[in-house]
């Protein structure tokens, strides 16, 4: 390895921290989301989330990234899966996780100027009628594509500049976190909470609801509670290396975990279940505050602070990551020398303007889309089903480490940790829960319920058609080009790719 490249940027442990939460769902957004959908078992999703899956998953990244023989790669992710599950594998995997976060900024990227009309105006039902205006939609997508390009361009900037965004937007969301976990408490011990003139009585446990739509949104809760193999791409920017990244994802999960789990049960105390069902996620969030006794024009510091953290920690990481992660260690030349290709900083960056392009027009297709009922009901049912793909990177991994595991006296697999001892049986049976999970949360959100196949047979069949055939045609896509690439090199034995030095 280049000397250059051993001088790369590093970021210190409490940045590092600020830097992983900031694009996942420990603000408050995320826990009053889950409140409006799942009421007063909320808490219970976030509890039996933590310890069925973020706690092992946790220790799944660490034990993958104390492998020896993958010290010096890159991506992490994809590395990992092309050393146990075979080089095909991995690049299937690391393309998927690609793959499912396209789709994800078609709708975060609206969100972000809805964010901002708000901070605005602070008023609902006008910022409601402006963004349903049909001269209107043109405008939401241009200015969301100016700001996907902003967003690309500091991620082309490399680490330094991302851990300063993206730890101020951690910062930022954690502190509208704690300010309702102060409030609430205070409150609470200082008078009784009322509701239109009646005291707010909690119900901590209800019959919990299973049916399909509620395990579907059981994949954006754990989801909200994930993402740290995304940061084993950022691991070799964090000063201390492996201890301190060590440190940093076991806090991520002890911390934000437990902030999560106390303000779901405080927001079933501050508000009824049944009027945040009614109310929605904008405005619930806004009423949990004004139940604490804070002013009306509080609304439009909520929507900054939303906005802060969805511009500049959702989009900026998630911009970044999984682009580092497929192609900075995808099959060299598989796409072309030029997506391949990174920085001194491991920072792809033609790959990144790629994937800006690609953006683009599906956001302009989107636009359309809102201009013709037919279109729109396919390109909704796709970003829907975006939400249950975005389950199968972590299947392939999980798929990854049941392999590692069970052939645990491999000497390609020697590392230095080892979850719940070098045994089988303990490790194996601490991950079932995720893999039962997960794939019961997959095939809910891919497949319609019959409920909607009763309700819209059409649109359930249009779900139904591009859901497989989207994750077939994929698998297909990338056989056939792993294998055009095998045969050019069948010598290439190699699990990472050296970084290739540019300007």
């Amino acid at each position: 390895m280049s000397t250059t490249t051993d001088q790369r940027y590093k970021m210190s442990l409490m940045t590092f921290l600020f830097f992983s939460i900031a694009g996942g769902g420990f603000i408050l957004r995320g826990i009053v989301n889950q409140y409006t959908g799942w009421g007063y078992n909320s808490w219970i999703l976030f509890a039996v989330a933590t310890l069925a899956y973020a706690i092992p998953y946790t220790f799944m990244v660490i034990e993958f990234s104390s492998i020896k023989k993958l010290a010096d790669s890159e991506s992490g992710y994809q590395t990992w899966l092309n050393l146990v599950l075979g080089r095909k594998f991995g690049f299937i995997g690391g393309f998927f996780y690609f793959y499912v976060n396209i789709f994800f900024f078609v709708d975060l990227l609206p969100n972000v100027i809805t964010y901002f009309l708000y901070t605005l105006y602070g008023d609902g039902p006008y910022v409601a009628e402006l963004t349903n205006e049909s001269w209107f939609k043109p405008v939401i997508t241009a200015v969301s594509i100016g700001i996907f390009w902003v967003a690309t361009w500091v991620s082309m900037k490399g680490p330094k500049w991302l851990s300063r965004i993206l730890s101020s937007a951690g910062y930022a969301g954690f502190a509208l976190t704690i300010l309702f976990v102060i409030a609430a408490v205070y409150k609470l011990m200082t008078g009784t909470i009322t509701f239109e003139g009646q005291p707010v009585i909690p119900r901590f446990v209800e019959t919990i609801d299973l049916s399909w739509a509620q395990i579907a949104s059981m994949s954006w809760a754990l989801q909200s509670l994930g993402g740290l193999e995304a940061l084993a791409a950022y691991k070799r920017n964090i000063e201390g290396g492996e201890r301190n990244f060590r440190i940093g994802i076991l806090l991520n999960v002890f911390i934000f975990s437990t902030i999560m789990i106390l303000a779901s049960v405080l927001v079933a105390m501050v508000l009824p279940a049944e009027q945040a069902a009614k109310l929605g996620l904008l405005s619930t969030i806004y009423a949990v505050f004004q139940q604490l006794g804070f002013p009306v024009w509080w609304t439009n510091v909520i929507a900054l602070f939303m906005l802060i953290t969805t511009f500049c920690g959702s989009l900026m990481l998630w911009t970044a990551a999984p682009v580092k992660m497929l192609f900075v260690d995808a099959p060299k030349g598989i796409f072309g020398d030029k997506l391949s290709e990174a920085n001194h900083e491991g920072t792809p960056v033609n790959a990144l303007k790629m994937q800006g392009a690609l953006v683009s027009v599906i956001m302009i297709l989107f636009m359309l889309g809102q201009f013709s009922a037919e279109m729109n009901t396919i390109l909704v049912a796709v970003k829907n089903l975006n939400g249950g793909a975005a389950t199968f990177p972590v299947l392939f991994l999980v798929a990854g480490y049941i392999k590692l595991r069970w052939d645990h006296n491999n000497p390609d697999f020697e590392r230095d940790f080892y979850f719940l001892g070098k045994g089988r049986f303990w490790a194996l049976l601490a991950v079932m829960p995720i893999v039962t999970i997960f794939a019961a949360a997959t095939i809910t959100a891919l497949v319609p319920s019959p409920a909607d196949w009763s309700a819209n047979f059409m649109g359930s069949l249009i779900q139904l058609i591009l859901g497989p055939m989207s994750i077939f045609a994929v698998f297909i896509y990338c056989n056939v080009i792993f294998n055009r690439w095998r045969a050019r090199n069948p010598n290439d034995t190699s699990y990472f790719n050296a970084v290739t030095q540019t300007p």
